[in-house]
């Protein structure tokens, strides 16, 4: 289905209280997880505007359905956007770097982790890959405007739960 007719679709036949029910499988992130897409969050999509934690877990699931049907999902575990707040709790990110530690104990360690995280303005991907030891950092912004709090965060919540990641490196 083409972009233009989702498009024209939703602007022509959704009312401004309209809703999509979407339910992830529990596989996914390990519960139940449900979200209503807005008529409103649809459109910023389509627009190319900015985009929330609802259209990242669209994706999400569009790629776990899309592993799945390759029966790689295995393979991979995923972190909730909606669980990661966007700023910082309290004054050096230690509440958020325990609280990131928190969702990555709740996966598979022999998985592949894709966790999105929102620096504020932004939408950057970190993929924990502890077969080879390393931490990914994507950044679409590339050194622009980089904020380097997400890396220290990472780095805090991954050492001390994961021992064999101490000598881990960061790549971007």
């Amino acid at each position: 289905m083409s972009c233009k007719y989702i498009y024209s679709h939703v602007v022509r036949l959704l009312n401004e209280s309209d809703t999509m029910y979407i339910e992830f499988k529990d596989a996914m992130f390990g519960r139940p997880k449900s979200i209503r897409l807005l008529r409103e969050d649809i459109l910023r999509f389509m627009e190319m505007r900015e985009i929330g934690a609802r259209q990242i877990l669209v994706y999400m699931g569009h790629l776990y359905q899309d592993l799945k049907k390759k029966d790689k999902a295995d393979y991979f575990s995923f972190v909730d956007p909606g669980n990661i707040p966007t700023c910082l709790i309290g004054t050096d990110g230690r509440d958020l770097s325990q609280h990131i530690a928190d969702q990555l104990e709740a996966v598979s360690r022999d998985s592949i982790c894709l966790i999105p995280y929102n620096t504020g303005y932004h939408w950057i991907l970190t993929i924990v890959n502890e077969d080879k030891n390393m931490i990914y950092l994507l950044d679409s912004t590339s050194n622009r405007n980089r904020d380097d709090t997400w890396k220290t965060i990472v780095t805090k919540c991954t050492m001390p739960r994961r021992v064999f990641l101490k000598g881990h490196v960061l790549k971007y």
